[in-house]
């Protein structure tokens, strides 16, 4: 991607400074109309900036001409080549030229060289030269070109304040004309487009009060320094940032139009994920082949290019740091939380969009920032909605002892608080809950139950259920006491048993079915253990065009249907998931429930 870059950065400024065709100039045949003054046409073309052009044809003027003449032609043809920035080409006609026989252009042979000497970085050479000629004794024409290219020898020589002043100087002689005005801030900008971005940041620390300086090297800065992709927008805003700066009818003008015109690049994505090695990363592996189906299962002239790179607290700053320089769009990740809150504090406002795979334990309000997971505690508070909506009042919560039980029990009874219950009692059970279980379906009187556990241990409490209370207690879920894969035999012991969850596991749609296909015949074991975590990978896709969009709707609470549920996103940046789908184990087969009514009754 860097090399990209300056493949970009070499043909805007290189298209900026020239304007013209790089086919080198060859003689043309002499013209056929007595009327036409070959001379008069070369002057013309060369006024109207078409330099190749003009050059090609004092050259074919020189051919046909003999001493002093012909040298005349031939130096006008090396200017009109330096104009075009051909200077490879200058070089070698001013070789060619004899210097003998070239009576009176001992001045402006001169000014040539140094031009040249600046073109190729040799400032002092150039400052020596310059410092030899009497800038008052010269003819008006000649002054400005001395002007011009003194300061040029400055900039180069990393005087910029400097070669401003002469700038400055070159600007008031320039002011009744326009064509000439223009000119020089063409060189102007040349001159600090040959500086390195070190050299033009500390320039600009230095000349903060000078509006105009400032914004000069504002707009070489970002030329050399911001990805092309993303050229057309800075120029906009360096435009905002210095209204009716000098640069911004001729200069950053034409710098929009040659970003305009360059080929269109694939978007560029990078996945922030967890060493391979590392705790989590088999789960980063397994969102990462969920991103990569989401993504490859588009046209190939549309997909994305995607790169990876493991983080961790230590690394993460550097890492996207270097993912934005080399061109990222997005920036998806992390997915452990300490690494995501190293990233999410380190600056006020991310510069690219970026898709956080977890929640933070505090809120922020970084820009550019948001937050995705697969939070258990949305999927508690539509257990305690959805339970409410059916009448219940006395709720039994039995969640495991530990943190992430705990953060589940919380949300189960805030929002139930929150609609106006009280909970009847609640229970953190560890392996020998047994005898706790039974203890607390005797002695409490509770009109349901919300019970989070996977399905191995599910499986040894349903039947307490049933023999304390009977089988019409009804008992409510999350997604965790469903494996996501039909196991009748086994999960007989869950019947009745309601529980939320997404449609990529109850109800797969055309697009979920098709994935999953792909996925199950290239990852069938994680696939079984790890079918959630595919469905949270294609979200974290296809959510990233959409995260404007969902910025934008969130004052009307609007929402987008991905594969783990329907998706919204509050002020915070966090995306969630609500309005999940219901459904109840019958026979050991999960089956979908509408308004509490199983589909197939």
């Amino acid at each position: 991607m860097l090399i990209r870059h300056l493949i970009y950065l070499f043909i805007i400024v290189l298209a900026l400074l020239s304007g013209c065709s790089t086919t080198p100039p060859q003689p043309v045949p002499a013209s056929t109309d007595p009327l036409n003054d070959p001379a008069a046409t070369a002057k013309k073309l060369d006024g109207q900036g078409k330099y190749i052009e003009a050059a090609r044809e004092y050259l074919r003027l020189a051919a046909i001409k003999s001493a002093p003449t012909r040298q005349g032609y031939q130096l006008s043809a090396i200017q009109s080549l330096l104009k075009a920035g051909k200077y490879k080409e200058a070089k070698a006609e001013l070789e060619r030229l004899d210097v003998s026989q070239s009576f009176g252009l001992e001045l402006p042979l001169e000014l040539v060289r140094i031009r040249l000497d600046v073109v190729e970085n040799r400032a002092d050479k150039a400052l020596e030269r310059l410092h030899g000629i009497e800038p008052t004794s010269l003819p008006a024409s000649f002054q400005i070109e001395y002007r011009q290219l003194h300061a040029q020898a400055l900039a180069a020589k990393g005087d910029v304040l400097a070669a401003y002043r002469e700038w400055g100087l070159l600007n008031n002689q320039f002011s009744k004309d326009p064509n000439a005005l223009k000119s020089g801030q063409r060189y102007w900008w040349q001159s600090l487009s040959a500086l390195g971005t070190d050299q033009l940041r500390s320039e600009l620390q230095k000349v903060q009060k000078d509006e105009v300086l400032a914004g000069w090297i504002a707009l070489a800065l970002l030329v050399k320094t911001v990805q092309p992709k993303r050229l057309s927008q800075a120029i906009n805003d360096w435009g905002l940032r210095y209204s009716n700066h000098p640069a911004s009818q001729d200069i950053a003008k034409s710098l929009a139009q040659t970003v305009a015109s360059l080929p269109a690049q694939s978007i560029e994505i990078t996945l922030l994920l967890p060493p391979v090695e590392s705790k989590f990363g088999k789960q980063g592996e397994v969102v990462k082949q969920g991103f990569f189906a989401a993504a490859y299962a588009i046209e190939e002239k549309n997909r994305p290019h995607v790169n990876i790179r493991p983080v961790t607290t230590k690394t993460v700053l550097k890492e996207y740091e270097a993912a934005v320089n080399d061109g990222a769009d997005f920036i998806v990740g992390p997915i452990e939380k300490d690494v995501l809150a190293v990233l999410a504090n380190s600056q006020p406002v991310l510069p690219v969009p970026t898709l956080g795979l977890n929640y933070l334990e505090t809120a922020t309000v970084t820009g550019n920032f948001y937050q995705f997971g697969l939070l258990p505690e949305d999927e508690a508070q539509e257990a305690a909605r959805q339970a409410w909506q059916d009448g219940r009042r006395l709720p039994l919560v039995l969640v495991p002892e530990g943190d992430w039980g705990d953060r589940v029990l919380s949300a189960f009874q805030t929002t139930w608080e929150g609609l106006g219950g009280k909970i009847a009692f609640s229970l953190g059970y560890d392996t020998n809950f047994v005898s706790a279980i039974r203890k607390v379906l005797k002695n409490q009187a509770a009109d349901m139950a919300f019970m989070v556990a996977f399905p191995d241990i599910a499986r040894q409490m349903r039947p307490y259920f049933i023999s304390e209370i009977g089988d019409q207690f009804p008992v409510y879920s999350t997604s965790h006491v469903y494996s996501g894969t039909p196991n009748p035999q086994e999960d007989e012991d869950l019947d009745g048993i309601m529980f939320v969850d997404m449609p990529w596991v109850l109800a797969p749609d055309a697009t979920a079915m098709q994935l999953q296909a792909t996925l199950e015949e290239s990852w069938p074991d994680s696939m079984l253990q790890f079918k959630r975590l595919f469905a949270f990978g294609v979200d974290a896709y296809t959510l990233l065009p959409r995260l404007q969009q969902l910025t934008k709707a969130k004052a009307n609470q609007s929402e987008w249907l991905g594969q783990t549920g329907p998706l919204t996103l509050n002020s915070q940046g966090e995306i969630h998931r609500h309005q999940l789908l219901w459904a109840r184990f019958v026979n050991g087969v999960p089956q979908i429930l509408r308004n509490g009514t199983s589909v197939n009754k």
